[in-house]
């Protein structure tokens, strides 16, 4: 009896130990072996969300950005959809850290504030920061040559003024289309290997996000971004990116 509860005992510790060397070893490493030291395949595309629109919109979280009051927005509340409008550009980190889902920005008199180029240098700068972002171009001015690029740049474009059922054709579309995680997690992928982070780092980033998905707790951005904390840029686009994808599974 002594012998077996020895064995027991023996057993124990040795899984203890084993168990804390993995997570020590994928500390140091950035690695995700498993407790029995295989490889995980952290696919962050492998997570499920509903792809139910009527849910989707009224998660999706869209804020309109004009000076005039020429969009329905109380036509979209009342259809269930989660929108707000800002006259002007009145906190630029919401826009920026990828709080709302869908922004639907002015071209003129919203930004002139924080860009001598008004709407359309929110534009590039948010692009810049997360290409990802869904951004949508509402303006009255023509396609001319000097205001190509917001055009350009944009999702989509509607013109104004135009009427509630052809805005929501293309917002319905942009949701149904091009709301899914896909995109910001490929976007993500790409951003990480033009700035030629290797794959040690590249996993190490993917499983702080699994992991705040699956725990359902913040990510700790300060552990796995530490090795570009002097890329400031590069931190606020992963940053953005990954809050953004850890939003879809909450």
């Amino acid at each position: 009896m002594t012998e077996i509860v020895t064995g027991l005992l023996i057993g124990a510790g040795g899984s203890i130990i084993n168990f804390i060397s993995t997570k020590i070893y994928n500390k140091i490493t950035g690695s995700s072996k498993n407790f029995i030291w295989f490889n995980k395949d952290i696919n962050l595309k492998n997570f499920k969300i509903s792809d139910d629109f009527d849910e989707l919109k009224k998660r999706i979280r869209i804020i309109v950005i004009d000076d005039e009051n020429s969009f329905p927005t109380k036509l979209f509340k009342d259809e269930g959809y989660s929108l707000d409008k800002w006259d002007t550009v009145s906190d630029y980190s919401k826009l920026e850290n990828g709080f709302f889902d869908i922004i639907i920005l002015d071209i003129k008199g919203v930004a002139q504030h924080i860009s001598e180029e008004d709407g359309l240098g929110v534009l590039v700068s948010l692009k810049k920061n997360n290409p990802a972002q869904i951004i949508i171009s509402y303006s009255q001015h023509s396609y001319d040559l000097s205001k190509i690029e917001f055009f350009q740049l944009a999702d989509d474009n509607i013109a104004k003024p135009s009427d509630y059922l052809k805005i929501k054709s293309i917002l319905d579309n942009l949701i149904s289309s091009q709301f899914k995680p896909e995109r910001y997690i490929t976007t993500l992928n790409q951003t990480l290997l033009k700035n030629n982070i290797d794959e040690k780092n590249i996993k190490k980033i993917k499983v702080e996000i699994a992991r705040s998905i699956k725990t359902k707790k913040l990510p700790d951005w300060n552990n796995s971004l530490e090795f570009i904390q002097n890329r400031t840029d590069l931190v606020k686009q992963v940053k953005s990116l990954g809050e953004t994808i850890i939003k879809f599974f909450r």
